[in-house]
């Protein structure tokens, strides 16, 4: 008998608890019971209690048996060996890394989002220790939800992909669905006073930074072709298509969100108006003026500027780089040699417009990221649908059913706020290299 079957027995047990418990508390309050019967109700309830405490005692053994096999693999989904570690094991082939999540993801689609039948699948399928996972995971009417060492792993994997957090933004966990920070709000001063003179008293002032939760869904179209497999190989795939389609609307949301329709406050709208500003002439002398104000306005504020870094699109930083000036030399050679601008990296996304304005204007913003916080949920719910239609990028309605596709929906929640505003500044209006 393995762990998934001792599970599924100690729920059964539980939820004869749950009935015989209502039973009785119903026999009792009728008021019109037969005493026998009420005795048959707590026997039977007292039977199934101490059938559950014995089959917790057989699972909390099984679960340290697959602990202790966990920190000796590195993963099954690379047949590979040996390596300490913790759960979730992890394979040495950092390609692979939530291969398993994707797995589960394709289990799910497959199964119409029943987590037992899609842990049988992943059991037949020859994945056990996933499937044991996916087991333990908590499901309600909003889906299934990733066990919190699956989602971190995936939260982890979105670094890259989202450039707020690729730069450096601080990640808090927001496990109530809050969290509030204290800042300075005016600083304390220091002064120099004659002898015997009174010390002027200088008192720092604070104020707070809420974040709230704001909720993501990502609706990924996945083929039921694709879904009929089961190497890691379709676990990488629906693990990137995850990702991607997370990544993609989160950079929208970090970078220009404006706080309603419940979505994210972004670095554009957190922006103070005084370190906004606007440049249309593309002439070398105006470029270089206008990048240095985005520094020095930044730096001027006494933010630490320890984990500086430029957003733009990627035409902005090749019109950058290939900026010449009056003697024939290039402006910032850095661009090309290091990807950094002034000394601080650069990251570009498509997720910056290049059309706003008259219609070709985009944006580039700089900041100090050790100032940027994000509060993760840590927490991400898989939902699916065979029979639903979305909306593609084309902006055409699209029915699953009849393209043969499963709707995966992922919601993740997160919130973005700077603990000082003044680490920001953007310059819009710009049309460099469009």
């Amino acid at each position: 008998m393995d762990i998934n079957d001792l599970r599924r027995m100690l729920k059964a047990s539980a939820d004869t608890m749950g009935t015989t418990a209502k039973l009785i508390e119903d026999l009792q309050a009728s008021g019109t019971a037969e005493a026998s019967a009420i005795d048959t109700a707590v026997a039977e309830f007292t039977a199934a209690q101490k059938e559950f405490e014995g089959l917790q005692v057989r699972v909390k053994r099984a679960e340290a048996v697959e602990a202790a096999k966990a920190s000796t693999a590195v993963s099954e989904l690379d047949g590979g060996t040996g390596g300490g570690g913790s759960l979730p094991a992890q394979p040495a082939n950092a390609d692979l890394k939530g291969a398993d999540t994707g797995l589960m993801v394709a289990a799910l689609a497959n199964s119409r989002g029943d987590k037992d039948k899609a842990a049988t699948l992943l059991e037949e399928q020859g994945h056990s220790q996933i499937a044991a996972t996916l087991s333990g995971a908590t499901e309600s009417a909003g889906g299934v939800l990733i066990p919190r060492p699956q989602s971190n792993v995936l939260i982890e994997l979105l670094k890259p992909k989202v450039v707020v957090r690729k730069l450096g933004a601080v990640v808090h966990d927001m496990p109530a669905g809050k969290l509030r920070h204290g800042r300075v709000a005016t600083a304390p001063t220091a002064g120099y006073i004659g002898e015997n003179a009174p010390i002027v008293e200088s008192e720092p002032s604070f104020d707070n930074v809420d974040q709230d939760f704001k909720t993501l869904t990502a609706l990924v179209p996945l083929g039921n072709a694709l879904l009929a497999h089961s190497s890691a190989s379709i676990g990488v795939m629906v693990r990137d298509l995850l990702l991607n389609y997370m990544a993609l609307r989160e950079d929208l949301a970090f970078l220009r969100g404006d706080g309603t329709s419940n979505t994210p406050k972004g670095l554009l709208n957190w922006c103070l108006a005084g370190h906004k500003q606007s440049a249309i002439a593309n002439t070398p002398s105006v470029v270089e003026a206008k990048l240095r104000w985005m520094v020095s306005v930044v730096e001027d504020t006494n933010v630490p500027m320890m984990r500086c870094g430029w957003i733009m699109r990627g035409a902005t930083k090749h019109f950058l780089a290939s900026l010449i000036n009056a003697a024939g030399t290039k402006m910032f050679p850095s661009i090309e040699a290091s990807n950094m601008l002034f000394g601080y990296p650069i990251e570009t996304t498509s997720q910056v417009p290049n059309n706003l304005g008259t219609g070709n204007d985009t944006e580039i913003t700089f900041a100090d990221f050790s100032e940027i916080m994000i509060g993760d949920d840590q927490d991400i719910r898989i939902a699916s649908s065979s029979e639903a239609s979305f909306v593609d990028t084309s902006g055409d309605t699209v029915s699953a059913f009849q393209r043969d596709l499963t709707l995966m929906r992922a919601v993740s929640r997160h919130d973005l706020a700077p603990a000082h505003d003044e680490a920001i500044s953007v310059l819009t209006g710009t049309s460099w290299g469009l």
